[in-house]
């Protein structure tokens, strides 16, 4: 069990839909003025009732003045990583620096492959993210030409630029045991999702292998972030124990907490949730 000491940010999960646009950047301006850290949207392209995510967050970014947004997580096999890390620098400028990148290796094949991308097995995904990283990295660096030779990506001389306003995050939304290595050597941050990973044994196992692979890269452990999606929906009396265990004995330090996104629950969660979520925390550590 691990608590790497980060100060906590909390979000919300926003799912794209596309009944009704107003008030899915409404409940961005609530969660802005209440003074949540992040706001997360999943990436689903293929989904036909589902707004596009990049446009959204871009709105979304153009309508609040301190929320940090990203894609949680972009869908890489439709998104060429090249003109991805083009959007997110230009979106990084226009916002002040509030964009983070989350990435995914490709879940969904048949939905991709249905829009033109391609179908990948495990193994290619993960070394597509791999290389995909590399040519973000590259198309937001002074070099005068960047040049990148994959199997999935290349650049061939490209200048890159703009430069973002900050240095981004790329957050990792994997679970095996090559995409967490990919996490502790190389990337920025870690998104797993409950459901697909629960508190418990195999989350400490992930963390264990995160920190592996950074140690074996002379890396910090500690200067990676963890960022779990979570329903919030619960009371407030479930919801604080929880993300207690979660940041003192799993050790993650952001919590995009999903729901309706009606403005009763945004206030709920910003009013009942956070604060004591916050105070448990700071108590747990001082014991």
């Amino acid at each position: 069990m691990t608590d790497y000491g980060r100060d906590l940010g909390f979000g919300y999960f926003l799912t794209p839909s596309a009944d009704n646009p107003a008030r899915l950047v409404a409940a961005a301006q609530e969660l802005d003025e209440l003074g949540f850290d992040l706001l997360g949207l999943q990436d689903h392209p293929y989904q036909g009732s589902f707004l596009d995510t990049w446009t959204l967050l871009s709105v979304i970014a153009a309508r609040t003045s301190r929320l940090r947004v990203f894609p949680d997580v972009a869908s890489l096999p439709l998104r060429p990583p090249a003109v991805l890390a083009k959007s997110a620098a230009t979106l990084d400028l226009l916002s002040g620096g509030r964009v983070e990148l989350g990435l995914g290796a490709g879940a969904f094949w048949d939905g991709i492959a249905a829009m033109g991308g391609s179908r990948r097995s495990p193994g290619e995904a993960i070394d597509a993210l791999r290389e995909a990283i590399d040519v973000i990295r590259l198309m937001w660096s002074d070099q005068r030409a960047a040049r990148f030779e994959g199997k999935a990506y290349s650049l061939g001389g490209v200048r890159p630029g703009p430069s973002p306003a900050h240095d981004i995050g790329i957050w990792l939304g994997v679970y095996k045991p090559k995409g967490l290595a990919l996490v502790g050597s190389t990337a920025d941050g870690w998104l797993p999702t409950m459901g697909y990973l629960d508190p418990g044994k195999a989350m400490a196992e992930s963390n264990a292998r995160i920190d592996e692979a950074a140690d074996a890269a002379g890396r910090d452990p500690a200067t990676i972030r963890r960022i779990y999606n979570l329903d919030g929906q619960a009371p407030a009396a479930q919801l604080v124990p929880l993300l207690t265990e979660l940041a003192t004995e799993y050790g993650m330090d952001g919590f995009m907490l999903g729901g309706p996104a009606t403005g009763y629950e945004i206030a709920r969660l910003a009013a009942e949730v956070v604060p004591a979520a916050r105070e448990a925390v700071r108590n747990e550590r001082a014991r």
